[in-house]
């Protein structure tokens, strides 16, 4: 399914104002919440493209929320539980997306992403190129990260399980993050990747039974 974020908003019959905010980073933003319909599948993968600042938000529900001013400077689509959002503004666009459970992160261009807090995730990937950074505080079982170009990536938290594949010349800084066990792997090996992947959908299949 393909859903542009303005339909949604369209035809959402309620929106939300937020007069607080989450943390003091976002203390200048006044925010203006959208919620989904329910026709729609679960954010399970964010993708973020251009220059477009997010933060992920671990929540009870999937939603998105964008400053006022900037609803017409960054588009957000959903296709399936893959959530795109992109802007090619010269100044960063902040966009907040509040997640129940997600498995991928995916992060290029001059794409900034924040967790806000810290989000606890079974097992999740964060794949980054070009120009971005991100700064990730998860607790997981299994952590997978990929970087290219000159991305960089700030991991803290925990986890049982941490594979790294670096082929480019940025920086991934680890010392804030307890893993158990690492490996690096050899550029071109998906390996790793796959097994986040299968045990992202055991858990999700486990999820949708019960």
């Amino acid at each position: 399914m393909k859903t542009s974020f303005k339909t949604l908003v369209a035809s959402a019959l309620t929106a939300i104002v937020l007069s607080t905010t989450v943390v003091t980073a976002f203390a200048t933003e006044k925010v203006t919440a959208k919620e989904k319909v329910s026709e729609n599948m679960d954010i399970k993968r964010v993708v973020v493209n251009g220059n477009t600042k997010v933060f992920i938000v671990q929540s009870n529900r999937d939603w998105v929320a964008i400053g006022d001013d900037n609803m017409d400077k960054v588009s957000v689509k959903q296709i399936g539980n893959t959530l795109s959002i992109n802007s090619s503004e010269a100044t960063p666009v902040v966009v907040t997306v509040y997640v129940k459970d997600l498995y991928r992160i995916t992060a290029t261009d001059h794409a900034d992403v924040n967790t806000v807090g810290t989000v606890n995730l079974s097992a999740l990937q964060v794949i980054m190129s070009d120009h971005a950074k991100a700064r990730i505080k998860a607790k997981t079982e299994s952590l997978y990260t990929d970087l290219k170009g000159e991305a960089n990536l700030e991991l803290l938290g925990a986890t049982d399980s941490h594979t790294i594949k670096n082929t480019g010349i940025g920086n991934l800084k680890v010392d804030k993050l307890a893993a158990a066990k690492t490996e690096n792997l050899p550029a071109g090996t998906r390996l790793a990747m796959n097994d986040t992947v299968h045990n992202a959908k055991r858990i999700n299949e486990g999820a949708s039974k019960r």
